[in-house]
């Protein structure tokens, strides 16, 4: 079933090498790409996606910042959260908002297992959302 993906990251050259492996393993998808957050919420009022793939480290909101949001607007879609910053804070928060955690560097195998998960329903938050 094609869905559509959308890359969230401020670093072109790391949307550009996600959205390559995305494309190898699910050819059929279609994704776009926005640069931060606010790009993000700006491209789902015009394209309906099914899966946020998501760089912790932005200007602005930071990845697990933009993930609540965007779990709290768009309850359905699946999120997940790429990141060196593996601190046990970081990756409780990650869960904490219904988001699969994807450590750097980025391997294909983790993007092709978070990709077929797609299938199942989202995953939920484990924290309550705040307002």
């Amino acid at each position: 079933m094609s869905k559509t993906a959308i890359i969230v990251d401020d670093s072109k050259l790391s949307r550009m090498h996600v959205r390559a492996m995305v494309l190898r393993n699910k050819p059929d998808w279609t994704v776009v790409e926005a640069a931060n957050g606010g790009e993000l919420f700006t491209t789902l009022q015009d394209t309906p996606v099914d899966v946020a793939i998501i760089d912790y480290n932005m200007p602005g909101d930071n990845g697990v910042e933009t993930a609540a949001k965007l779990r709290q607007s768009h309850p359905g879609i699946h999120i997940a959260i790429i990141t060196a910053n593996a601190q046990d804070a970081v990756v409780s928060g990650i869960r904490g908002v219904g988001a699969a955690f994807m450590p750097k560097p980025l391997e294909e195998e983790q993007v092709v297992r978070f990709l077929n998960s797609t299938a199942l329903p989202p995953r939920r938050p484990t924290q309550p959302q705040q307002e």
